[in-house]
């Protein structure tokens, strides 16, 4: 203990510092100022002791004394004396203390996950100390015994995150009597995250370019090529570095094959060329480059946007010179009928106007070919003696070197093409949308849709003077054109996997998410493993409880259902849900974009009814806490409730609360929060809606996910972001952890410290 002192002389005093009983000893200590020798004595207690009456404990010149003549579990008064060096005393200093077992020392406490804690001490010497209890109190005041023996260590588990834990320790005797508390330690449970590649991307094809009708050469964006000879195609090999977005984004671009074996492309603005069976640089001058057109093995030229190219003929570059006097254009696309024949197009920088570019023999020339009215142009393919420029709304001939534009009005919106690829006048294949158009001279002659609800047509080829065109679709399926068979699906060349979907979760160490072809990917408490082919498109995971999943499929309309230890065959739905909740294995709720709902009983679907609707035909938030009823809220500000037998009546929000793009979750039937991105929110209580201040903690959340009425989890939108974000008790706050910057998809939580979080390719875990 440290007892009291008398306020020192300004000439000199003494005074205790410290007092350690225990059942056997008395530990005294004490400080002096112009003073050399002391006295220490003590009573029982009652009385005071003097100079010459009183038990002496210590006389002599140090600074610390043992008494060790005491009796435990008594009350004793000790003073001390010192000289003060005229044959008398300073003013003593006397406190009292009761023997006891003797306080714990060096308590700590460790997190070592969101719910447990090891707490540690320093093992008492004192002979009298039987057990060393441990007490722990709660938020809410509540005290526990959490350890009572003679060990050193004991681990606490049941901890809720976000909460604040004190622990102290007393040391017992053999009767049960405590002494004296040390000094208590604190710890607040946070969330800690691991992270793992979970579904990297594989496939994803984004080139394609055909010298024959039996060689093509394919590149995907995970940066591998693979070669058809005949009509078998070969292994993938890597050659690229992969794309950081392989759905969306090539890693190479203008690939061209003008003969067997012989390719080029601009991979990372460089120009690169395929012989002898492998990919290297193709020596072009400088960097940058946007667009490339080689009509021969012999011949090339590269184009970038701000207007430069260079020309290759037989292995020489020329020195990059300006496309012409023309300024304040972006160039869009490059493509030759023949050597130093050669036709680019240009947008303004500011508006969608359309320009030309013309190279013959050495020299260009540029001019004027649409305003915006007409829409802007961004791909051109030529034959040997004619090119077809398309794009938004606008066809663009060059029959020779004579240019000549149409609109494609009434309806310019019906052409949009990204890509276009010709054989011959008559026969040009274009991307349009999800759409593959087939041109003859100036005029779509066919209109096909040949990856329909499955993928998209990411490129197509037509080998020069051939009869036939070839196309790939993202799941890496590949297609022939034929004047008689038209467009057919040959077969699938490489299998296109990877990416994160929503993850539910049966349990902490059982999940599921389906990747962004339809893969199902499974959590067995160790590790993710891809398993099967389950749909055709990205599918959202929903579970209830360790006997239910629920995976629904909106593009196609169909689900399947985990129980009994497998998922079960794919059934049709009937709608197309935005999204899924379930508060039971026999009350899941669908929404659509037209606000109508379905209600899944545990066997099939319900007619959909329709339930909210918003201008922005924005399907409603829907959230169906365990055991019921689903909440709805829709952009508009109205909401409804579902139990399972039918709709509530439509209310309103509170009019300050701006609902439009709210996001919504319950974590009981009296808990609901519906946040919107500037951090403004409103809570639910079972009856009403209260509207909370704007929090900036909760500014611009993504995804929202309330794991039980005290406990919320939320992500940022942005993926550079990393920080998870919770509401406990009512209030927003950031914990200090972090994860990865990989995309943040909604939190799945089976327990309240076991959180798991899609990336891209990536699962966060906590613990």
């Amino acid at each position: 203990m440290t007892p009291n002192t008398t306020t020192p002389p300004s000439d000199g005093y003494v005074r205790w510092t410290r007092i350690t009983p225990s059942t056997t000893s008395v530990t005294l200590t004490w400080t002096a100022y112009h003073a050399s020798t002391f006295m220490v004595r003590r009573d029982d207690g009652t009385g005071t002791p003097t100079p010459t009456g009183g038990t002496l404990v210590y006389s002599g010149t140090e600074l610390r004394a043992v008494d060790t003549t005491v009796t435990a579990w008594t009350r004793y008064r000790y003073v001390v004396w010192a000289d003060d060096g005229a044959g008398g005393y300073l003013r003593p200093a006397a406190a009292v203390t009761t023997t006891s077992v003797q306080t714990v020392l060096g308590l700590t406490v460790t997190l070592t996950s969101a719910s447990t804690a090891t707490v540690a001490w320093t093992a008492p010497t004192d002979p009298g100390v039987a057990a060393v209890v441990v007490t722990r109190t709660d938020p809410s005041g509540a005290v526990r015994t959490v350890y009572s023996g003679t060990g050193t260590t004991v681990t606490d588990s049941g901890l809720l995150v976000g909460r604040g834990y004190s622990y102290t320790a007393v040391a017992q005797d053999a009767s049960g009597r405590s002494g004296p508390a040390g000094l208590g330690v604190a710890v607040t449970p946070k969330r800690t995250w691991t992270t793992t590649v979970a579904s990297p991307y594989a496939g994803w094809p984004g080139a394609l370019a055909c010298a024959t009708s039996t060689w093509c050469l394919a590149v995907d964006n995970t940066g591998s090529y693979q070669v058809m000879s005949g009509s078998t195609w070969s292994k993938a090999v890597a050659a690229f570095p992969a794309s950081p977005d392989p759905e969306w984004e090539p890693v190479v671009t203008s690939l061209t094959c003008p003969a067997v074996g012989r390719c080029s492309a601009i991979s990372l603005g460089r120009v690169v060329e395929f012989s002898n069976g492998g990919w290297r640089s193709a020596g072009a001058p400088s960097s940058g480059w946007t667009s490339l057109a080689c009509p021969s093995t012999t011949y090339c030229v590269a184009v970038r946007r701000d207007g430069w190219s260079t020309t290759r003929v037989g292995t020489t570059w020329t020195s990059p010179a300006r496309i012409g006097t023309l300024r304040g254009v972006d160039w869009n696309d490059v493509s030759c009928q023949a050597a130093a024949r050669c036709f680019a197009i240009a947008s303004g920088s500011s508006t969608s106007s359309s320009w030309r570019g013309t190279l013959t023999g050495t020299a260009w020339s540029t001019g004027f070919l649409a305003g915006y009215q007409t829409g802007s142009l961004s791909s051109i393919s030529c034959s040997s003696s004619t090119c077809l420029a398309l794009g938004e709304g606008v066809r663009v001939m060059v029959s020779g070197t004579a240019w000549s534009v149409r609109s494609m009005d009434p309806n310019p919106s019906y052409v949009s093409t990204s890509q276009v690829s010709c054989a011959s006048p008559t026969l040009c294949v274009a991307l349009n949308f999800d759409s593959v158009d087939r041109w003859s001279g100036g005029s779509v002659v066919e209109h096909s849709r040949l990856s329909a609800n499955i993928g998209r047509v990411r490129a197509v080829s037509c080998p020069r003077s051939g009869s036939a065109c070839f196309a790939v679709d993202d799941r890496g399926r590949f297609y022939r054109w034929t004047p008689t068979s038209h467009w057919a699906l040959t077969g699938t060349y490489v299998q296109t996997t990877g990416g994160v979907g929503r993850v539910g979760c049966r349990t902490a160490d059982s999940c599921f998410f389906v990747d962004r072809n339809g893969w199902l990917v499974a959590w067995n408490g160790a590790r993710w493993t891809r398993s099967a082919k389950y749909f055709t498109q990205p599918a959202t995971v929903q579970c209830s409880g360790p006997g239910f999943c629920i995976a629904v499929e909106n593009v196609n309309k169909v689900y399947r259902v985990w129980s009994g230890g497998a998922w079960g065959a794919s059934k049709p739905m009937p709608l197309a849900a935005a999204d899924v909740s379930c508060a039971s294995p026999t009350l899941c709720l669908g929404v659509d974009e037209q606000g109508r709902v379905s209600r899944f009983n545990g066997s099939s679907w319900s007619t959909p009814v329709t339930a909210l609707t918003s201008q922005w035909s924005q399907a409603p938030g829907v959230s169906c806490p365990a055991g019921g009823p689903c909440m709805l809220v829709a952009s508009n500000g109205t909401y409804r409730q579902y139990s399972g037998s039918g709709l509530t009546p439509t209310r309103l929000l509170p009019s300050t609360f701006p609902a439009d793009g709210s996001l919504l979750s319950c974590g009981s039937p009296t808990m609901c929060i519906a946040v919107v991105d500037s951090g403004d929110w409103v809570q639910w209580n079972g009856s009403t809606w209260t509207v909370h201040a704007q929090d900036f903690t909760a500014y611009r959340l993504g995804t929202l996910t309330c794991i039980t009425a005290d406990d919320c989890a939320a992500t940022y939108a942005y993926s550079n972001d990393d920080t998870p974000v919770t509401w406990i008790l009512g209030a927003w706050r950031t914990d200090g952890t972090s994860y990865p910057p990989d995309g943040h998809g909604r939190p799945e939580c089976p327990t309240l410290a076991t959180c798991f979080i899609g990336g891209t390719t990536t699962v966060s875990r906590s613990s």
